[in-house]
């Protein structure tokens, strides 16, 4: 805890829901995507529109978040989040009113770069008002609640959705109790430094570390989230609600992990993360070879714990050298690695499907290139332990 700011449960509670706003931003919308071809059917390139309508918000965080961890530096964390969440419920909920698909795609981009302010500035939050255990606690928390939410705004989606498709941009308005929990819990650490810094105040060479590492996780989780429905079928499974129920099944590994962070959270970086990826390289493995579904569900699941354990690791691994002053800056730069990896693994697997003859095909390179960053990770742990002092 910095600058004498009292920080406690409330405090960590009011900035631990906020970043589901990037959750809800892109799950409430999947369930009613078909309806939503259909009310557009008339608009030339709808096949492209609808899908740009849902991924646009993950763009925006990938461009935007250095910018508002600059903002965040510069001019405050705690207003300029408030101010975003007020923004990003006006945002969200402006297509129930809306019937013009190119005026929704306006304010669906002023919804990414309000979630790219709330990301970012939560998590700074969240370092600047914690230390330590407790710090290491709420970032891990930050990934179990998301990975819950998800199913949380799947469902309500879907269930929205059959008042109609522009119903689900209603829960967007959840936003604003948010805004008001942070508004009356949260305090700000008081600014020692006058002027603030510029980039080169940052530690790049830690800085890029983790930013590339976080890219390839990314990819990694990313890939077992959207592909886990896509090769069930390739085991039989094609009732839709069977597949929900296998996915969300493989999806509890997450906050699973994320849990068991909390008990290894002390242990070194290079050790954690060296086994981590070669959990979801062993994930991997058993998802490419399963002979049934039950396997291949194991499978997700492993891999959704790595990546329940990976996600808090890289956070705090990241944070750990980023003085109050440019943290802002470097849980943007954070938050971006993370969103482009989620874009990469988009391209990445189909690639590799096609070049293999199948996704599930793929899936043994990706644990061979998991594998191979564990190692590395491992071996820095060790050269470092039997180098001379």
């Amino acid at each position: 805890m910095e600058q004498g700011v009292k920080a406690g449960f409330a405090q960590g509670l009011a900035l631990l829901l906020p970043p589901t706003s990037a959750v809800m931003g892109i799950l409430l919308l999947v369930p009613v995507a078909p309806q939503m071809m259909q009310a557009f059917a008339d608009v030339p390139g709808v096949e492209f529109l609808v899908p740009i309508l849902l991924t646009l918000p993950g763009l925006c965080i990938a461009l935007f978040s250095p910018l508002a961890g600059l903002l965040g530096d510069r001019l405050g964390r705690r207003r300029l989040l408030i101010g975003a969440m007020l923004v990003y419920g006006l945002a969200g909920m402006a297509p129930v009113i809306l019937s013009d698909i190119y005026q929704i795609l306006v304010s669906r981009a002023l919804v990414g770069i309000c979630e790219a302010l709330i990301m970012t500035l939560c998590t700074t939050l969240v370092g600047d008002l914690f230390s330590g255990r407790a710090r290491e606690r709420w970032l891990a928390s930050q990934t179990a609640v998301a990975s819950i939410s998800a199913l949380l705004f799947l469902a309500l989606g879907g269930l929205l959705g059959r008042q109609g498709w522009q119903a689900p941009f209603l829960i967007y308005g959840l936003i604003w109790p948010m805004a008001l929990a942070v508004f009356l819990l949260v305090r700000e650490p008081p600014r020692v430094l006058r002027q603030v810094p510029g980039w080169s105040a940052l530690p790049g060479r830690h800085v890029a570390l983790t930013s590339v590492t976080t890219i390839l996780a990314a990819i990694l989780f990313y890939t077992i989230q959207i592909n886990v429905s896509t090769v069930l079928p390739d085991f039989g499974v094609t009732d839709p609600a069977r597949i929900g129920l296998f996915s969300a099944m493989a999806s509890i590994g997450t906050p699973v992990g994320s849990l068991i962070f909390w008990t290894v959270a002390r242990r070194d970086v290079r050790l954690l993360l060296g086994l981590e990826f070669a959990l979801m390289a062993t994930a991997f493995i058993i998802m490419a070879h399963a002979p049934d579904t039950a396997w291949f569900v194991v499978g997700a699941f492993i891999g959704q714990m790595a990546a329940g354990l990976l996600l808090p690791t890289l956070l705090t691994w990241a944070m750990s050298t980023l003085a109050f002053e440019v943290r802002g800056r470097g849980m943007g730069l954070w938050q971006s690695s993370f969103a482009i990896g989620q874009f990469m693994s988009a391209l990445v697997v189909p690639a590799l499907a096609g070049a293999t003859g199948g996704t599930i095909n793929a899936f043994p390179i990706i644990a061979a290139a998991s594998l191979v960053v564990g190692l590395l990770s491992l071996s820095l742990l060790f050269r470092s332990r039997w180098s001379p002092v």
